[in-house]
């Protein structure tokens, strides 16, 4: 793998991208595209890797061989090598450069799997665990990452005046509604996930409209956004409190 497509790999477990990366670590645009033709120095590098919370041999080398040789000498225990090699159908030499942390090419999906299905301590570490050492997504890390992208669309519709709330009997359904309780739209995490920025842009753009109509309404006076904003939120108090009446004749 180039560094790029590890990056890349990296920004695929965190809900983001490159672009993204490039703008949160204050990196030029299109900078990290161009670690194809030019190495970057250590610094950023650095950089890249304190952002994931990972080693910088796992942005180098797409794995953290040190992390990997670990967990491979703790499922190991007390076999010898040679017992060992036996046991996971791996390589002799090849078991003897990851136990050594020598291995500075990723293991393949094949041997992972080998060496973690051989673990003595399987309460302990699962096969999870040596996949992402090896630099592999699991299907825990794809999950981290859509629950993260929900949080911060989440964010940006809370930025926006737009309450969004998990239903109490399916996780993964997402109610959104103004501030005085008027529903939007009820979506699952997928949907949400793919829909949700088009619907907050369209939400959003509708009210500018309203807003806008709202200061048509109160021509000649000099009412800021956020004060028609006010009023346009005690307008929908009061269409409740009328509602509420019309029930109660």
């Amino acid at each position: 793998m180039t560094i790029v497509e590890i990056i890349k790999s990296l920004c695929d477990t965190r809900g983001t991208s490159i672009p993204r990366l490039e703008k949160d670590l204050g990196f030029g645009r299109g900078s990290i595209y161009n670690w194809e033709k030019s190495s970057p120095s250590i610094d950023k590098i650095e950089k890249v890797a304190n952002f994931f919370n990972v080693s910088i041999n796992r942005v180098l080398y797409g794995f953290d061989a040190d992390r990997f040789s670990n967990l491979t000498n703790i499922a190991k225990g007390d076999r010898t090598i040679a017992q060992f090699s036996v046991d996971t159908g791996v390589n002799h030499n090849e078991i003897i450069r990851i136990c050594l942390g020598y291995a500075y090419e990723r293991p393949s999906l094949e041997i992972v799997k080998k060496i973690a299905s051989n673990n003595q301590y399987s309460l302990l570490f699962s096969e999870d665990d040596f996949l992402e050492a090896a630099g592999y997504i699991t299907e825990r890390q794809v999950h981290s990452a859509r629950i993260k992208a929900a949080e911060e669309l989440i964010e940006q519709y809370a930025n926006s005046g737009i309450v969004v709330e998990l239903d109490d009997d399916f996780s993964d359904l997402f109610h959104i509604s103004r501030k005085d309780g008027t529903a939007i739209a009820s979506l699952h995490l997928d949907e949400f996930l793919t829909r949700g920025l088009d619907l907050l842009d369209e939400y959003t753009s509708k009210h500018e409209i309203e807003v806008q109509t709202i200061a048509a309404h109160h021509d000649g006076e000099d009412w800021t956004k956020d004060e028609l904003q006010d009023i346009e939120e005690f307008k929908e108090v009061l269409r409740l409190k009328r509602q509420l009446k019309k029930n109660r004749e």
